[in-house]
């Protein structure tokens, strides 16, 4: 197909609209990351809070020393 016969106005507007649709691809692909992310970190934040040392164990809180 010859393009040069096609006006560059209409060539410009197509590149335009497909940037406009690349552009909202990416950013709803953004978007999912984003959210994804926030749901992981929300997830390991709960997990590290429940993973600390048990307030009633004693372990550790007292430095036996032999001379």
């Amino acid at each position: 197909m010859n393009i040069s016969s096609i006006p560059s106005s209409l060539l410009q507007q197509i590149n335009n609209g497909a940037t406009q649709t690349g552009d909202a691809v990416a950013i709803s692909v953004m978007r999912k990351t984003l959210d994804i992310q926030a749901s992981q970190a929300s997830q390991l934040i709960s997990a590290a809070a429940q993973a600390g040392p048990d307030p009633s164990n004693p372990v550790g809180q007292n430095i036996n020393i032999k001379v």
